[in-house]
């Protein structure tokens, strides 16, 4: 009985010892440390391997819209050469791949070409954004592509494998030149021709402003009843054109593109859509708000006019050299002033003070007589339609009076005026069926307000708010 026991315990022990050997063996063929190690090595050598480097598109993340393309060569040395348009020769400095929570790519020593971004300075004393620390995201299945994301500020670093050498940045300049020549129109657009339910036939159109000069990129569209407008920087690489971060329209996005040089013009890259940029004279959006924000009690003064508005104003003030301006007027008050029993304006210690007991003109064009102020005058009524939210058109009302300085005869002047002909076909003019778009534009900080036809938008006029 003893010995059946003694037999049965070893049996037992046994088990129990080969069982936990085995699962030991099973489960830790490396050590955690081993692990690590081994995928830092494999990394190293995904970033080592390229025979031209890496394409590295750096976007910043601290809300600055801003890329920085550079080529990239990460050497076994642990020093990388970073090449950039901005600066002629390739800088080195260090870099290392360690783990902390995550594997990490870390730029240890500074480059001018990169780690710039993250030093303060005099314009930003917390730096502009950039990060020297950056956590593997995800490795494309074919070793091509590496994302990465900063630590401190979140900004992307997109590696994407160099096919051939491209150590010579002056060959990008001619995808610049190609957007300047694609720029035959003041407007650009991006037509989506498929994707988003959009076909050849009907496109969906985005205002795209895509300034090689500012490196900037506006845009403006609108899309299922809602308006978007941002601005996003333009960057140029060996292949093409990108935006600093994407547009996102539903669960597609907009950030690259290459030209076309058969059709001659750029069209949509790297993404699930289809399309190409082309030129209008005006806008295919429609800006929400411009018309109610014009209409609230403004009065805009003419400060320059082109193509006919141009020929027409010149001729109105020859044949009518009493006038100094011209300035469309929405209900305004200001500069209006209450009259005394004589008929003349009081005047208003305080020049800009909106006169409460002034006279509400209505909506129309003044005509005034004295330069810098608006107290002698010839008004047009006019009606002022929205044919969209950003286009109006102007109709001419009866009912136009003169303001005069005391001691001048008030009728000779109001008939020489309503009758003469240049006047009339100034006003006609500016009250086509046609209509004009109406553009809102800060310069200096002041507000400029462009009045464009579009029956032919080679004429136009700016004003500025008065």
């Amino acid at each position: 009985m003893k010995i059946r026991y003694i037999i049965l315990f070893v049996l037992i022990s046994f088990g129990i010892s080969s069982c936990g050997k085995n699962d030991f063996d099973n489960k830790f063929d490396e050590l955690p440390d081993q692990r690590i190690q081994s995928t830092i090595k494999e990394y190293k050598e995904i970033l080592t391997e390229p025979e031209f480097g890496w394409k590295m598109n750096y976007s910043l993340g601290s809300g600055i819209e801003y890329m920085a393309y550079n080529i990239v060569h990460f050497n076994a040395d642990n020093t990388v050469s970073i090449k950039s348009k901005m600066v002629d020769n390739a800088i080195v400095s260090e870099y290392k791949i360690f783990s902390e929570a995550d594997v990490e790519l870390v730029f240890n020593t500074f480059n001018e070409n990169l780690t710039s971004f993250s030093y303060p300075n005099a314009k930003a004393p917390n730096g502009y954004g950039g990060d020297v620390e950056f956590n593997f995201v995800s490795i494309s299945e074919d070793k091509t592509e590496i994302v990465l994301k900063g630590k401190v500020n979140n900004g992307i670093l997109k590696l994407q494998k160099a096919d051939r050498d491209l150590s010579d940045f002056s060959s990008i300049q001619k995808y610049v030149n190609y957007l300047s020549a694609q720029r035959t129109d003041s407007y650009m657009n991006l037509a989506i021709t498929s994707g988003l339910g959009a076909t050849e036939d009907e496109p969906i159109v985005l205002g795209m402003d895509l300034s090689s000069m500012a490196s900037a990129a506006d845009y403006n569209f609108d899309f299922k009843g809602q308006f978007y407008s941002g601005r996003k920087m333009l960057y140029f690489d060996h292949d093409g054109m990108g935006l600093s971060t994407p547009i996102k329209l539903e669960d597609s996005e907009i950030q690259y593109f290459t030209y076309n040089e058969n059709k001659h013009r750029y069209e949509l890259a790297k993404s699930d859509l289809k399309g190409y940029l082309y030129c209008t004279k005006l806008p295919t959006y429609y800006v929400p708000g411009v018309y109610d924000e014009i209409m609230d009690h403004y009065s805009l003064k003419l400060r320059a006019s082109f193509g006919q508005v141009w020929d027409k104003y010149i001729a109105m003030k020859r044949a009518n050299t009493l006038i100094k301006n011209m300035v469309i007027v929405t209900d305004y008050k200001q500069r209006i002033p209450k009259f005394d029993k004589d008929g003349n304006p009081v005047f208003d210690e305080v020049f800009n003070e909106d006169y409460t007991l002034g006279k509400s003109l209505g909506e129309g064009l003044l005509f005034s007589f004295e330069d810098k102020t608006q107290f002698y005058f010839y008004f047009v009524p006019l009606e002022i339609k929205k044919l969209q939210e950003d286009r109006v058109a102007m109709k001419r009302l009866p009912g136009e009076f003169c303001v005069v300085k005391k001691g001048e005869d008030l009728n000779p002047i109001a008939e020489s005026i309503k009758g003469n002909k240049e006047f009339n076909d100034l006003v006609d003019y500016l009250c086509n069926e046609g209509g004009w778009y109406i553009r809102r534009t800060v310069e200096g900080g002041l507000i400029d307000w462009d009045f464009i036809s579009q029956d032919n938008p080679n004429d136009y006029f700016y004003t500025r708010l008065y």
